[in-house]
């Protein structure tokens, strides 16, 4: 009956360990993931700071010739 009981708990811990390990790979892949998504949104911010200054300009551009 022990060498069963010692066979399983053998089991057990290789699936522990199989399962720590793939934990492991999925929080570097969440890392890249988030790195790559502070990448778009600084972009993305950068853009929309440019893009909202341009229409601005062209608003005030419109006003002055319209005279409003």
């Amino acid at each position: 009956m022990s060498d069963d009981i010692s066979q399983r708990l053998g089991k057990i811990e290789g699936l522990l360990i199989g399962i720590d390990k793939k934990v492991d790979g999925l929080e570097g892949q969440i890392t890249r993931q988030d790195e790559r998504l502070r990448t778009v949104e600084r972009r993305t911010f950068a853009n929309s700071v440019v893009a909202s200054g341009v229409i601005s300009i062209g608003i005030a551009f419109v006003k002055d010739k319209i005279g409003v």
